[in-house]
């Protein structure tokens, strides 16, 4: 006779001191007490994973099921250091519904960091809104178990976002790609190589993959970028012959990124 596959469900909890001890009991919040009862049908005595998105899980049982209110005794906990290579992007900010593509698309493919930022050409004239990103990240991770949720953070310029991402490390060993922006700019200027081509052949503690907005880059970004090419900071790259729209070229870089990374 088969058995019968059941998920044990991740629950997100924040501790209050640095280190937690096997049989300590934890209080859930009561969003993720009412996800864990209402949605999920959790009962006591079921086991679960507890994680706090910063390197911490867990797996213990529900010792306590009320309506608002779960209880979990810890059995087993470790932490995993965050990696030293980091795999990031760099996203002009697109519509609300590329937004949350591009978002799940860095989530699944493990991305370390993702920046937005208002390019010149942006269209989009929502707000941003990071609460509700946050919210998505944390879902998103649930499902993929990542010990770490995915950075974010939000730019008003491309210069400021790519020193957001330079702060993760020092500059020489952050490679930069920009997917690319030759063809519009200069038709009969030099051909980029593929990016997968460029990621090979560029060792480096952490690799950041820029993509543009649905506008395309404006000259002055892209002039910016020529400076960065000419102090060897930067380096273009294709993503082949067919314009993606903004999620299917951060999805399409960052599992590049992500292919290589995992292979060594």
């Amino acid at each position: 006779m088969s058995k019968e596959y059941r998920q044990i469900w991740r629950l997100y909890c924040e501790r209050k001191r640095p280190s937690s001890e096997d049989g300590e009991t934890i209080v859930l919040s009561p969003e993720e007490s009412h996800l864990a009862i209402q949605v999920l049908r959790l009962k006591q005595g079921e086991i679960v994973e507890l994680a706090d998105g910063f390197g911490w899980t867990a797996f213990g049982h529900i010792t306590l099921a009320k309506k608002r209110q779960i209880e979990v005794t810890i059995s087993d906990q470790f932490f995993t250091a965050r990696p030293r290579f980091l795999k990031a992007m760099i996203v002009g900010l697109p519509k609300p519904g590329a937004l949350d593509e591009s978002v799940q698309a860095a989530v699944d493919a493990g991305v370390d960091q993702l920046v937005f930022f208002k390019a010149d050409r942006t269209t989009s004239r929502q707000e941003f809104r990071a609460e509700k990103i946050r919210k998505q990240i944390f879902e998103m991770t649930r499902i993929t178990k990542s010990a770490w949720c995915l950075d974010f953070s939000y730019e008003e310029s491309i210069e400021a976002a790519i020193e957001q991402c330079q702060l993760k490390l020092a500059p020489e060993k952050l490679a930069m790609f920009v997917c690319d922006e030759r063809p519009l700019h200069e038709p009969s200027g030099p051909q980029s190589h593929h990016l997968f081509q460029c990621l090979s052949h560029t060792p480096s503690m952490g690799w950041a993959c820029i993509i543009g907005p649905e506008a395309s880059f404006s000259a002055r970004e892209y002039d910016f970028f020529l400076t960065l090419e000419q102090a060897q900071q930067l380096q273009f790259a294709t993503l082949g012959p067919r314009i993606l729209r903004t999620p299917s070229a951060v999805s399409a870089s960052a599992w590049m990124m992500a292919s290589l990374r995992e292979r060594n």
